[in-house]
């Protein structure tokens, strides 16, 4: 009976905790598309006074009291008070080399094409909707624990959607084998759950050479989730206080239909393979991204590689990359303010279905790597054009904008008012142009030229332990609430195993694969990167280097240690105020942006 009331207890305590994940901190709008610009506006910033500069000081001595309160004090009490799963592991014993399916990628990096060799190229896809949704109902994957749903939201033609698995198999032809992406519908999902699709997929990897297989999730937060911090927390924690048979956070039957679509997405790339010519192209698209707290600094491009088969008869295939939150859809989480339990229980893949649905009708296959997402969202007003409806009508049309943009950015006028002829007019052109606050898509976006990308194709991982010194993400794994793997030392003291890599395509994209949400200064610099204990990613480097976060993990937001905030307020120097600030409440920890780049270093100065 002491042993219930003991987890009772904690169990309210981490729910206190829990709540303060879902607060949004206030929006801010001012971005920078390269490190030039942003170290340039902050040495030509405005002059702060005394009275500010004092502020800030007292501010700063706030954030330092609040971390120590959270996550020394009622982290650590909680930390003691709550027993460890069955679950966690010792860190002593635990052989990192022997920790299976890890792929590292290739021994040795090349410059140029061997010979006359061409790209190859496979695409599949497949759904990772568990056999039983519709009968059995599974949680949505942000906010609030609880909120269960068995439905799917239908599209603009009646047709219910569909959360995915997408897979590309790619290859330079040099004989350094396969690298797989996968891409899926879901918020974010831990290393060792990664290494369950790999384990799935090994027979196949096997067999077709495969070398490197890295899973990425497009961070819909209107998914099924895929963390396990929402499907049951209570019952985790109390099964796994009292018994010694764990029960995990993310519901078994989601995991191994994640598995199979994924295997059955894997199978149906390898059988398509096809070489060709690949394109590489980029745009700004800053009007459409906002960044919601401070520090502001962050990447406004959107990426793209297209690949055009020689055999006509195949379908081409374009891979994109930005950093955005693709959450349109979740913002009417509560659909009546008088009835605070009316939540919507609808599943979506936000706008990153009707990107697909865009591309598709064009004759393209469509993948979508997240990338530098740090705190960036949708800046939605500029794809909404003053219309009324819901926000899933908000993720449509933002869906539809952002295929357009991916098509058409290296089009003419003339050319993209064809393009949108032939797709249908999907953001309604004809009928609502002439209204007042209507932004016509193709209006004042450039033309960019797009550059073949050479055959060269160089991929390198790492894979390391972590400390989780944010003792609430740490209470989350320890217990299996979430589904990090966890090891507790002697000192006790928890840690994790995680994966940074290193990816080159051609000349023209190189790309530091980050299992977290870096914020954008890390790899840009600037007056936000004050006080990082290392040069910035690209400072290091000295290449135009980008990022592909929540790559083969999912560790959480990852900030310069000077400015780590669990909850509290950080001075946004556009506005002049001190915005609200909680996102460090999900990470690893206050090291972990130094652990992480400095990994991801090694593997860089190994290679080049």
């Amino acid at each position: 009976m002491k042993k219930f009331t003991k987890s009772f207890i904690s169990l309210l305590l981490c729910i206190c905790l829990v709540i303060p994940m879902f607060v949004m901190p206030a929006s801010a709008e001012e971005s920078y598309s390269s490190a030039t610009e942003y170290v340039a506006a902050s040495e030509t910033g405005v002059e702060i006074d005394k009275d500010l500069q004092t502020k800030i000081y007292l501010y700063k001595l706030l954030n330092i009291a609040s971390n120590f309160l959270i996550n020394n004090v009622v982290g650590k009490a909680l930390g003691v008070i709550v027993p460890d799963s069955a679950a966690v592991l010792d860190y002593e014993e635990f052989d990192i080399d022997s920790y299976e399916n890890f792929y590292p990628g290739m021994d040795e990096f090349i410059d140029e094409p061997q010979g006359d060799k061409v790209w190859s190229l496979g695409f599949g896809k497949a759904s990772i909707l568990p056999g039983d949704f519709g009968e059995k109902s599974y949680a949505k994957g942000a906010y609030i624990p609880y909120i269960y749903g068995n439905e799917m939201y239908k599209d603009d033609d009646g047709n219910y959607e569909d959360l995915m698995s997408r897979v590309i198999v790619m290859n330079d032809g040099s004989g350094r084998d396969n690298v797989v992406f996968i891409s899926l519908d879901a918020m974010g999902l831990a290393n060792s759950d990664v290494r369950l699709i790999r384990e799935g997929l090994k027979e196949l990897a096997e067999e077709y050479n495969i070398v490197s297989i890295n899973v990425s999730c497009t961070h819909i937060h209107t998914g099924i989730d895929s963390q396990g911090v929402w499907t049951d927390p209570i019952g985790c924690l109390l099964n796994n206080t009292l018994t010694n048979d764990v029960k995990y956070g993310v519901p078994r039957e989601f995991l191994k239909s994640v598995i199979s679509g994924s295997k059955q997405a894997l199978e149906a790339a390898l059988a398509d393979m096809t070489t060709g010519k690949m394109y590489y192209s980029k745009v700004d698209i800053g009007d459409y991204l906002f960044d919601r707290t401070a520090p502001i600094c962050y990447d406004t491009n959107m990426y793209k590689l297209e690949f055009v088969p020689f055999d006509t008869k195949a379908t081409p295939t374009i891979i994109s990359t930005f950093g955005c939150h693709p959450e349109s859809a979740s913002f009417d989480w509560n659909q009546d303010e008088s009835d605070p339990l009316n939540f919507d229980r609808k599943f979506t893949a936000d706008c990153i279905w009707y990107i697909e649905k865009l591309l598709n009708s064009a004759g393209y296959n469509f993948i979508f790597l997240q990338g530098n997402v740090s705190t960036v969202s949708s800046s939605r007003s500029k794809s909404n054009d003053g219309l009324d409806g819901t926000a899933h009508d908000g993720a449509m049309r933002l869906g539809y904008e952002f295929g357009y943009i991916l098509l058409g950015m290296s089009m003419n006028k003339a050319q993209r008012i064809a393009l949108n002829t032939a797709t249908g007019d999907k953001l309604g052109i004809a009928e609502y142009g002439d209204l007042e606050d209507y932004t016509i898509w193709y209006e004042g976006l450039p033309t960019v030229e797009k550059e073949e990308v050479k055959p060269v194709l160089n991929i390198k991982l790492k894979q390391f332990t972590v400390q989780i010194e944010n003792n609430i993400v740490g209470l989350l794994g320890k217990t299996a609430i979430a589904d990090n793997l966890v090891l507790k030392d002697d000192n006790w003291n928890y840690y994790t195993v995680t994966e940074v890599g290193y990816l080159e395509i051609g000349d023209n994209m190189k790309v530091y694969m980050s299992p977290g949400e870096t914020f954008g200064e890390l790899l840009m610099g600037g007056n936000g990167a004050k006080g990082f204990p290392m040069p910035t990613i690209r400072e290091y480097t000295g290449e135009d280097i980008i990022i592909m976060d929540l790559m083969n993990d999912a560790a959480g937001y990852v900030a310069n240690e000077a400015n780590f905030v669990m909850a509290g307020f950080q001075y946004n120097e556009t506005t002049g105020e001190f915005d609200d600030d909680t996102w460090c409440l999900i990470s690893y920890g206050k090291h972990a942006g130094t652990t992480f780049i400095s990994n991801f270093y090694d593997i860089y100065d190994s290679v080049r």
